[in-house]
């Protein structure tokens, strides 16, 4: 059997399907592969198939007494798929990732090592963990038959999701042997993007391109609407497309709010993020895959390489950031079924959001500067460490650290799990930046264009990618204005999402223990005059009213922050939400937080809302030193700090009865925190915290 029988041998196993054939330069790409040895770079259409292409080149050579292939991936989602494809191959595969538990991973690398896996599928973070490195992929290295990177847009700085662990790639190639076979992939990438691939892996690649129109696409465009009439439209388009699908959200509480609208309506939805517990992912990708959801209301996280054949939808319920990343997410529809619903709608909060992401793409050069001085100061700190002794969240120490190390060269350097400062003095490549951002803003003008454009959309699409071969589709709604899904928006439905939206409290849920790991979680911290660990001293569950401009109450509250007055209409919800929080006993008494820089905005308030509660209104709480605002204090570490001492308690305004604790808005809860511990220091009963409005950004 020669290689051509042989590689379609192993696409009909793959499909299960017998009269399987190739696609355009499949079967071409998989030859030079196993026979030519080439570095290839194959930039084809979503659902065109390569993976296809790498597992049977893998299965191939394995067959030919070869090593094993690696495979960088960038999504979890994207790896279960690949391990099902693989799987009907008969290949083994060994994955590491951060959702592997310790068990699991040993087995895994002990797979590698003995040469056990054929392929191994590696997140790109794990390029940067030097134990994974030096003790499991060094020992194999040499034995590699191919090398295979997956959506490889992201090596490029250029590209929609450029991922600065896609640069440790490059390096680990550079070391391998130059007649190594490598095989780069993705549908998105244009004609810069595509040349700066090359640059990175080399002159000698190949290029292998193909036509981006999706046939099966119907693209359509909903013009902007404010979120209730948006959440009606969305609930009618769902109830009308046959089929299942994905709605993408830009955060994940809207991607929660949107799955708790459409269950509200029996619609079997859920939402789906980076922060759902790996189980559940897993759950939900199978239950979708077998139409035992109408949706998943996603994230990003859901995006390349998930591969359902009959997805009949894609419906954006916010405007992605920009078209190349809208033809890579609505290219999950249609990959096995002749017409398939891809749909954009818009926000008012688009821009806003979008804004967000590209202004905190990068650190700044103050966040840079004050980690660098902490490990310099200290010699060396891991990173439970680093929080204790900068103004940085861990989040935001996790993305300084991860730009710093792909930085050449590099001020950092990683001894076990300690960083350490280098001789080099570096500065930020402010004019690297900001060509990058200017790239990401007129990116988003690009989108903005798309959803006005009147002519063919899968040809914006395309051209946009620098397809050569775009062309118009026939299908979509401005080429085919019969194939448009119509929506009568009620205003009887409106109001009833208006009610939806406006009583959606945030929970504010009491800080039991104060760090995970770390010397403050051991006590030697010393700052802390009050033991905030005093189980007896820990708030009740609370809630806020809103979150900060969510286009219900939280535009009002923001008004009136502005104003120093908050509206009366913000009364009655306040009471509202106060009388359906479950308590063991009726709050019988109200205190607040009072602010140095507004003294009476919270306190008249109070006074309102206690009157509105028949309830006595306390003085309680009062300000022993004015301290820096609380949102200027990025970690607990520095939260906690600055708090320490900021309040005092009469106690001859202390009740004993349980107390409503309010104050206009709720972040990290430490203030709630604190206050708390202070009134039940001084026998207060049990203290319920309530907020106007959360002005956390997490999700």
């Amino acid at each position: 059997m020669n290689i051509e029988q042989q590689a379609l041998k192993y696409l009909r196993e793959m499909t299960g399907a017998q009269s399987a054939m190739f696609h355009d330069g499949q079967l071409e790409a998989i030859v030079e592969l196993v026979v030519n040895n080439r570095q290839m770079l194959v930039v084809r259409k979503t659902g065109w198939g390569k993976s296809a292409v790498y597992f049977i080149a893998t299965k191939i050579m394995r067959d030919q007494g070869k090593g094993s292939s690696i495979i960088i991936s960038p999504l979890i989602a994207l790896m279960r798929n690949q391990i099902e494809s693989a799987s009907r191959l008969g290949l083994q595969v060994a994955t590491v990732n951060s959702s592997l538990n310790q068990y699991e991973r040993e087995a895994n690398e002990r797979k590698i090592t003995t040469g056990q896996a054929d392929a191994i599928i590696i997140a790109p973070e794990q390029l940067a963990n030097d134990d994974f490195v030096q003790n499991t992929l060094s020992k194999v290295l040499s034995r590699i038959s191919l090398f295979v990177v997956d959506e490889a847009h992201c090596i490029s700085d250029w590209g929609h999701d450029f991922r600065p662990d896609y640069r440790r790639i490059v390096r680990i190639l550079n070391a391998m042997p130059k007649n190594l076979p490598v095989l780069a992939t993705t549908a998105t990438a244009n004609n810069r993007v595509v040349s700066d691939i090359q640059s990175q892996l080399g002159d000698s690649i190949i290029i292998s391109r193909g036509g981006l129109t999706r046939e099966a696409l119907r693209l359509q465009n909903v013009a902007l609407m404010p979120k209730p009439q948006r959440l009606v439209w969305l609930l009618e388009a769902v109830r009308k497309i046959h089929g299942t699908g994905i709605i993408y959200c830009k955060t994940i509480r809207d991607c929660e709010l949107v799955a708790d609208w459409l269950q509200k309506h029996s619609i079997n939805a859920h939402a789906y993020s980076g922060d759902s517990h790996v189980t559940d992912r897993i759950y939900y990708e199978k239950a979708l895959i077998k139409n035992e959801l109408k949706a998943l209301v996603s994230t990003s996280a859901l995006g390349m390489g998930f591969d359902k054949p009959d997805l009949s939808f894609v419906i954006h319920f916010q405007a992605p950031g920009n078209v190349v990343e809208y033809y890579q997410q609505v290219g999950r529809a249609g990959r096995g079924i002749d017409n398939a619903y891809g749909i954009m709608m818009q926000g008012e909060e688009d821009e806003r959001i979008q804004s967000f992401f590209i202004e905190r793409a990068f650190p700044t050069q103050e966040e840079i500067d004050d980690l660098l001085d902490a490990i310099a100061v200290h010699e060396g700190l891991k990173v439970s460490e680093i929080e204790r002794y900068t103004n940085l969240s861990s989040g935001n120490i996790a993305k300084v650290l991860k730009f710093l190390s792909t930085e050449e060269p590099s001020p950092i350097f990683k001894d076990q799990s300690t960083y350490y400062r280098t001789a080099i003095d570096y500065r930020l490549p402010e004019e690297r930046i900001a060509r990058l951002n200017a790239i990401k803003t007129g990116e988003w003008e690009q989108l903005q264009n798309y959803s006005n454009h009147t002519g063919c959309l899968m040809q914006f699409l395309a051209q946009a990618l620098d397809d050569p071969l775009a062309k118009d589709c026939g299908k979509c709604a401005n080429c085919d204005p019969s194939s448009v899904l119509r929506i009568d928006v009620i205003n009887e439905d409106v109001e009833n999402a208006l009610e939806f939206l406006k009583y959606r409290y945030v929970k504010i849920k009491p800080r039991k223990t104060f760090a995970k790991s770390g010397a403050l979680a051991q006590g030697a911290f010393p700052i802390y005059k009050l033991p905030y660990k005093n189980p007896n001293w820990i708030h009740e569950e609370g809630l806020a009213l809103s979150r900060w401009k969510d286009g219900v109450w939280g535009d009002l509250v923001a008004d009136g922050k502005k104003k120093d007055h908050f509206s009366d209409e913000l009364i009655a919800p306040m009471v509202q939400m106060i009388k359906s929080m479950p308590t063991d006993e009726q709050p019988r008494w109200l205190t607040y937080v009072p602010s140095p820089r507004h003294p009476n905005l919270v306190r008249n308030f109070a006074y309102k809302i206690a009157a509105a509660l028949d309830i006595y209104c306390s003085d309680a709480v009062t300000i022993a030193n004015t301290k820096p605002p609380q949102k200027t204090m990025e970690n607990s570490f520095r939260r906690s700090e600055n708090l320490d001492g900021a309040f005092t308690v009469n106690p001859s305004i202390v009740y004993s009865d349980p107390v409503l604790l309010l104050d206009d808005a709720v972040d990290s809860g430490w203030t709630f925190t604190v206050v708390s511990a202070l009134l039940r220091k001084t026998q207060s009963g049990k203290v319920y915290p309530i907020a106007l409005t959360s002005t956390s950004n997490q999700g």
